[in-house]
C-alpha cells in the first residue's frame, strides 16, 4: 500500500509541475532499489525521472542522438580511444546536485563501457559494463568536487 500511496503523490507531483515536465505522457512507474522511476515520453524522447521516498526529484535520465550531443562532446568522443567502437546508446544525465552529464554507451566485441562527458567534452568517468555488470545510472546525493 505504500508504494502505491507514494506513486500516487508522485505522479500528482510531475503532473503539478508544468515548468519541469509539461508534456511527460504514457508514465508508467517502477521501483529501483530505494527510487521510484516514472519512465515516460516527452517532445518525442523517452525519459526515466528518478525521485526518492520523500519524492524529491534526483535525476532526469532522457535517451538522446549523437546530433543532440554538444559539438564538445562529439569531439571529444571522436577524438579518444573509443572513437571506432559502435555507439550504442546515448543518454543526458541531468541530476539537482551535479551539472549535466552525457553518457555514450559504447562496445566492442564483448566488452562494453558507459563513457561519462562533461558539457565541454571532459572525460569524467569510464564504466566497464560488461556482461551481467549494472548499466543503471544511478542517482547521485551530494555534489562532487570539480
Amino acid at each position: 500500500l505504500l508504494f502505491f500511496t507514494i506513486i500516487y503523490n508522485l505522479s500528482l507531483e510531475m503532473s503539478d509541475e508544468p515548468n519541469k515536465y509539461p508534456a511527460a505522457t504514457d508514465i508508467e512507474w517502477e521501483r529501483k532499489g530505494d527510487y521510484f522511476v516514472a519512465d515516460c515520453w516527452m517532445d518525442g524522447k523517452e525519459m526515466d525521472v528518478w525521485y526518492d521516498t520523500q519524492a524529491v526529484w534526483r535525476l532526469t535520465e532522457v535517451d538522446i542522438l549523437w546530433g543532440s550531443l554538444p559539438p564538445t562532446v562529439q569531439t571529444a568522443f571522436e577524438g579518444g580511444e573509443y572513437a571506432n567502437w559502435k555507439r550504442e546508446d546515448i543518454d543526458m544525465l541531468e541530476y539537482p546536485v551535479q551539472p549535466v552529464q552525457y553518457v555514450i554507451e559504447v562496445e566492442k566485441g564483448n566488452l562494453e563501457y558507459q563513457l561519462f562527458y562533461a558539457e565541454d567534452g571532459a572525460l569524467l568517468q569510464q564504466r566497464d559494463v560488461s556482461g551481467d555488470k549494472d548499466d543503471t545510472h544511478w542517482p547521485i546525493d551530494k555534489k562532487v568536487a570539480e
